[in-house]
């Protein structure tokens, strides 16, 4: 039998069963989008729209970068770019419903993945997963774009 692990291994292994999940779920999308263009539609999902510096700037890549990007989900019907009234030189973008649907789409996989397994958890169980997800996630805090550059989202 094997010893117990620490905290800092357990929380390794849980991370490689996590990314599973999440490559599993991304895997439905990826002959529509790259992992850097839904990361774009995610951040949308989840702010709204936005002027394109900003967005450059919450993504942590170069506006240049982001207009090749935003041109690509564009052309697919993903998002829909438009200037700001009264700012010729500011462009705003947003999700279009086939951006959305798509972002649902991964997320509902992810979800329906992670549901199978905290299902067959006991109640107490779930509710120490549910504890220790909380505490890891309010401790960890956000990434910083920089650190999802590196791994390409």
């Amino acid at each position: 039998m094997n010893p117990p692990l620490n905290a800092t291994d357990s929380t390794v292994v849980a991370s490689r069963a996590l990314l599973g999940m999440v490559a599993r779920s991304l895997s439905t999308v990826l002959e529509t989008v790259t992992v850097p263009q839904f990361r774009v539609l995610v951040v949308l999902a989840s702010t709204g729209p936005q002027r394109m510096g900003d967005l450059a700037e919450q993504i942590g890549v170069h506006p240049s970068t982001l207009t090749r990007t935003v041109e690509r989900l564009e052309t697919a019907g993903l998002i829909l770019r438009a200037q700001v009234p009264g700012n010729r030189r500011e462009v705003k973008v947003e999700l279009t419903p086939e951006g959305a649907t798509l972002v649902a789409t991964v997320t509902d996989v992810r979800r329906a993945e992670i549901v199978k397994v905290i299902d067959g958890l006991s109640d107490d169980d779930r509710d120490q997963v549910r504890r220790g997800m909380e505490i890891f996630a309010r401790a960890a805090g956000e990434p910083e774009p920089a650190d999802l550059l590196e791994f390409g989202i």
